[in-house]
């Protein structure tokens, strides 16, 4: 999705199910914007270390690995990248220190909407959260967090 000068965001999905990278890639790209994928941490940190991405969507239960862990990996490689966070099992509001360590500005519980993690996107796009991490709200309409 272009911001009005033809700049197309980049979002990277992180997750170790193909069918979510596939689906997620896809539903990003109709919209839009230039999507990467990776299933794990190591790909996510190799591909941050050679292309800008705008914006992390990473599943919250990454076999071999931990999403909050890489989150936290993302802010010390890239500082300021903002991730959503998706999950079936959602943990409990994290405070505002956990939020800045992380980057995490939002949690999406699975299975998900499309139009609502559609605008989620959007918004913290819009909003350049990656200079201005946002708050966490609480627990919201269809198990999404705003």
């Amino acid at each position: 999705m272009t911001d009005g000068t033809g700049y197309v965001a980049t979002i990277l999905v992180v997750d170790d199910e193909k069918n979510y990278r596939i689906i997620l890639a896809s539903l990003f790209s109709r919209a839009g914007y230039r999507v990467l994928t990776a299933a794990d941490e190591a790909v996510c940190l190799a591909i941050l270390g050679r292309q800008h991405v705008d914006l992390i969507l990473t599943d919250l239960d990454l076999c071999g690995g931990d999403g909050l862990a890489l989150c936290r990996s993302i802010q010390s490689v890239r500082g300021g990248t903002p991730c959503i966070v998706f999950s079936a099992c959602l943990p409990a509001r994290r405070g505002e220190h956990e939020k800045r360590e992380t980057g995490i500005i939002d949690y999406v519980a699975k299975p998900f909407d499309n139009r609502i993690l559609l605008g989620k996107v959007a918004s913290a796009l819009q909003t350049g959260v990656a200079h201005q991490l946002t708050p966490l709200g609480n627990r919201g309409e269809n198990g999404v967090f705003s």
